[in-house]
């Protein structure tokens, strides 16, 4: 009666982790999604810095190569302060940085530098080694001089992309740098590093482009996180609902087959009652032909009475064992105190035990509350059984033991007994067949049997909550397990032997 009123918390506790796990997983997403574009800004810009300190370099190779040698074949001179003088041209250097100049202004706001640790005097104040990264990138140079290097750094509330690359005398400057007036220093070779070429980029328009995008993206999965939750809601409460209808009609379902099935053992217990009056006119009747014209019978006519005794006698067991079955539901299920050992000292005196069949009880038989009636009837059944089905009763042989298991499926206590006996064995195949009713197997085929026995000793104790199973192989014998549930207080009763 608990179930319903705790269901809706349930439930929703089920949303409110969904939800959680919903939003953990989003988050999660837009966390990768931030570092996907933030390495993706990063790694653009270095390509963007990379190709344009590339275009300058390039430019300033041509520049020297192409233009300086040929305006000094025409008397032009190059210099750095070429607007103040005619027939001047600018220095490729000079060129170079104001190249970079109008290209950072049109296009990224970038900043081009060219220093080194020796600049000309009238780049004294600009190309000099003035902070920690030119420093830093002149030593690096001085060890790797075909590599970049780089630092992403933030500097008055902008973040930067400093790219460095080496600039290496070419041979066509040779000559100028070392023979030139001011030159601040005269022993230039080919390859040495005179200098270095920065790309100063920023990334703050490309960083708030991004957070752009980004807020979009989470607005996106808001979006599909609300409808996610919503749908989520929806599908929970239909499913509840659904799960609600199918337990009403499972319990409909299942009251209605138990009304079906009291009805049939009712039908069964009256028809068999009923066809007992018949059968035993019958029996009567065959008795009172071989008795009272016993004389006038033929030998055939003999032959048949007897058959039909024997039929009528296996219909009489069978109409027995159906109304057993169907008494079960209604046997004597009162809970006492039961000495399992005197009863089975009561069970095996009632029972025709040929004589060298040995019972052997275990010692250690519990005495604890369980339904008597029930326990008897299925320790008759399985002690008949070892019986009937030997083929050679005479020197049989059936061992009686206990001990006590927990279910785990239960979480309780049970006894478990077991009957094993040394009989003809039953074959794998019919383990699942043998507590079916009216089934017969053909390692008894020798024996009448009605096929109702072991059915009944399922029913009773599956009825009283426990469990049975079978251990056997052809002509090793069977062991039938079965389990009960203690009950209340118990006890372990003392060492009993019976033979």
């Amino acid at each position: 009666m608990n179930t319903p009123s705790h269901s809706p918390l349930k439930n929703w506790q089920f949303i409110l982790l969904l939800i959680l796990a919903f939003f953990i997983a989003a988050f999660a997403a837009l966390w990768h999604v931030s570092q996907l574009q933030s390495r993706l800004i990063e790694s653009t810009a270095i390509k963007n810095a990379h190709l344009l300190s590339d275009a300058l370099t390039e430019f300033r190779t041509l520049y020297t190569s192409e233009v300086v040698a040929a305006a000094k074949r025409h008397g032009l001179e190059i210099t750095h302060d070429y607007t103040t003088k005619e027939n001047a041209i600018p220095l490729p250097a000079t060129l170079s940085m104001l190249l970079g100049k109008k290209l950072g202004e049109h296009a990224s706001g970038s900043k081009t530098m060219l220093y080194s640790p020796y600049p000309f005097p009238w780049r004294q104040k600009t190309g000099g080694l003035r902070d920690q990264f030119m420093e830093q990138a002149w030593q690096f140079f001085g060890q790797h001089p075909d590599q970049p290097f780089y630092r992403f750094a933030e500097y008055e509330g902008r973040k930067h992309l400093r790219y460095a690359t080496a600039d290496v005398m070419r041979p066509a400057c040779v000559q100028c740098h070392n023979e030139h007036p001011a030159t601040p220093k005269n022993d230039w070779k080919v390859g040495d590093l005179r200098g270095v070429l920065e790309v100063d980029f920023p990334l703050d328009q490309v960083v708030a482009q991004t957070h752009a995008d980004l807020k979009g993206t989470v607005a996106i999965f808001g979006t599909i996180a609300l409808l996610g939750i919503i749908g989520i809601g929806s599908v929970t409460s239909k499913l509840r609902r659904t799960s609600v209808e199918l337990q009403h009609r499972v319990r409909e379902r299942t009251a209605e087959l138990e009304r079906i099935n009291q009805e049939l053992d009712q039908y069964a217990y009256v028809v068999s009652h009923d066809l007992k009056a018949p059968l035993r006119a019958i029996a009567n009747l065959s008795e009172w032909i071989e008795e009272d014209i016993a004389d006038s019978l033929t030998d055939d006519t003999r032959k048949q009475m007897s058959l039909l005794r024997g039929r009528v006698a296996r219909m009489d067991d069978l109409i027995n064992g159906i109304l057993q079955y169907s008494r079960i539901g209604r046997i004597d299920n009162n809970i006492e105190s039961v000495d399992v050992d005197e009863l089975l000292q009561d069970i095996i005196a009632g029972l025709a035990v040929p004589e060298g069949f040995v019972i052997d009880i275990a010692p250690g038989m519990p005495v604890f509350n369980t339904a008597r009636v029930p326990l008897s009837q299925v320790f008759a059944n399985l002690l008949s059984n070892a019986i009937k089905y030997h083929h050679q009763p005479e020197q049989g042989h059936v061992k009686v033991d206990v001990r006590e298991v927990h279910a785990q499926k239960t979480n309780g206590e049970f006894y478990e007994f077991s009957v094993r006996d040394d009989g003809p064995g039953i074959a794998p195949d019919y383990h699942e067949k043998v507590f079916a009713i009216f089934q017969t197997l053909n390692a008894r085929d020798k024996v009448e049997s009605t096929g109702v026995g072991l059915s009944i000793v399922k029913k009773i104790v599956d009825i009283q909550g426990g469990d049975i199973t079978l251990e056997s192989a052809e002509g090793k014998g069977s062991t039938f397990r079965f389990t009960v549930p203690k009950i209340g207080n118990n006890e372990q009763g003392g060492s009993h032997n019976a033979g």
